[in-house]
């Protein structure tokens, strides 16, 4: 019997008020997104009852991670990332202010949901990879922890708080939910700004001379030293301090190229990479005509909408809770793969379920699994790569899988057409058969995760003494 946990060593250091003010911009930015994700897809179901078109929804709400998330990664390892969160959401409630006067004028359709969801989603894209890539240095040593809070936070104010609220509100008016939702994009704007300069900006990592790296980059990512360290910081003593790089230095084609060479050198994180696209495409299947399903084959009223959904959100803070206890006692491999099984499993179960009550349940239990693995593979990534990298490794990996879900939604809505059931055993197929396919892979990058972690602890331990 070992006499540690899997993974980590010592106590996990406390999350501090920097990272209580990402987290408090975090929530109202999340509330932002419940309203808008539950709001849309409502008005297009008012709009039209095709799932082809319905879908097409959730095909924009994804494209932009295909078309721009390399170059957004390559961005936010340029520049003030608190800035670029910030500005993002300013844009964001710009769009959604135009689309509620037109809403409220008569002026809305389907195309035009389309199009907002698209504008609002490719700044998604540039706020989502700040935000990861900052959180490694706002919570070294307990990254897990701070994940799960977030995904935690994220589900309460999306689902718990936003989705009700906007199900609500459309009822009274259909352009109400959305000005709700400008203003809380505004506000975690706002919160932001206070952020110290010393986690804005990624530090430079310079070369070892004469030491190989694991996959040619750094030496970064090889599971041992150095390497494993650099997700959460570099490698000791090669850490130059958070000096940015300038603009004219190297093009943003080398910098994604960069970020490009160092997932694909690395086999175990190809696979790690390609797997996601896999469940990502699956996940696209799974939401196309969700709201069809719940609305027409499990008669879910309007009104109710929203609160069919905040149900999800108890098995979802449940996952995002447990995710950092369940790794510590069972291991991060274990997790990861027992929370994908368990969601294929489940959306079958959603998908057969004889009506709304057992929907809902099965719904909150898919939420619990999806969340648990998601929170445990988002840290193994946080640690095994440089954190000066972060934003084009997160940028690429969320391209090649984000990228698929448009794929997977429009399959999802072919599919509907013939039974609104079929997209939920499409997805719970790819979910199973992805996750078995990727064993080894998905084994190899949470044990090198599990190192970089024993690794930042030791070094905040020792700092502290």
């Amino acid at each position: 019997m070992p006499t540690t946990p899997p993974h980590g060593q010592g106590e996990a250091p406390p999350l501090g008020r920097s990272f209580h003010r990402f987290w408090t911009g975090s929530l109202a930015s999340n509330l932002a997104d419940g309203v808008m994700l539950t709001a849309l897809p409502l008005l297009a179901a008012a709009l039209t009852q095709d799932p082809l078109a319905v879908s097409a929804l959730t095909a924009a709400r994804y494209l932009p991670w295909l078309l721009f998330g390399l170059f957004a990664g390559a961005l936010v390892d340029r520049v003030d990332r608190v800035r670029a969160m910030v500005g993002a959401n300013l844009l964001r409630a710009a769009a959604i202010v135009v689309l509620a006067v037109l809403t409220a004028t008569g002026h809305a359709g389907v195309a035009l949901l389309c199009a907002v969801m698209f504008t609002v989603m490719t700044c998604e894209i540039v706020y989502d990879l700040a935000g990861r890539a900052l959180l490694p240095a706002l919570a070294r040593g307990s990254v897990d922890r701070a994940n799960g809070r977030l995904v935690a936070g994220r589900e309460v104010m999306e689902e718990f708080v936003g989705a009700p609220t906007a199900g609500f509100l459309f009822v009274v008016a259909a352009a109400l939910p959305l000005a709700v939702n400008a203003g809380a994009y505004v506000l975690g704007a706002v919160v932001l700004l206070g952020l110290p300069a010393a986690v804005r900006r990624p530090t430079t990592v310079r070369r070892s001379p004469g030491r190989p790296g694991g996959n040619g980059v750094d030496g970064a990512a090889d599971g041992t030293g150095g390497g494993a360290a650099g997700g959460t910081g570099g490698a000791s003593g090669d850490t130059t301090g958070a000096a940015p790089r300038t603009g004219a230095v190297r093009s943003v084609l080398r910098d994604v190229g960069e970020g490009l060479r160092f997932i694909f050198r690395d086999p175990p994180l190809r696979g790690l990479v390609l797997f996601s696209s896999a469940v990502n495409l699956a996940a696209g299947a799974q939401l196309a005509v969700f709201v069809l399903l719940v609305r027409t084959h499990f008669g879910v009223p309007e009104a109710l909408y929203g609160v069919f959904l905040a149900v999800a959100a108890v098995g979802a803070i449940g996952g995002a809770v447990l995710a950092s206890r369940v790794g510590a006692r069972l291991g991060r491999f274990r997790g990861i793969v027992g929370g994908f099984l368990g969601q294929a499993g489940l959306c079958a179960v959603f998908a057969l379920a004889p009506g709304p009550v057992v929907a809902a349940l099965a719904w909150a239990l898919v939420a619990a699994a999806s969340t648990l693995a998601a929170t445990l593979s988002s840290g193994v990534l946080q640690q095994i790569v440089p954190e000066r990298l972060l934003g084009r490794v997160m940028g690429a990996r969320r391209m090649l899988g984000v990228g698929l879900i448009p794929v997977g939604a429009l399959v999802g809505g072919a599919l509907g057409r013939i039974d609104l059931r079929l997209p939920l055993l499409f997805a719970a197929a790819v979910f199973a058969v992805a996750t078995l396919l990727a064993l080894r892979h998905l084994r190899t990058t949470s044990e090198r995760a599990d190192e970089a972690e024993r690794t930042a602890r030791r070094e905040a331990s020792g700092a502290a003494e």
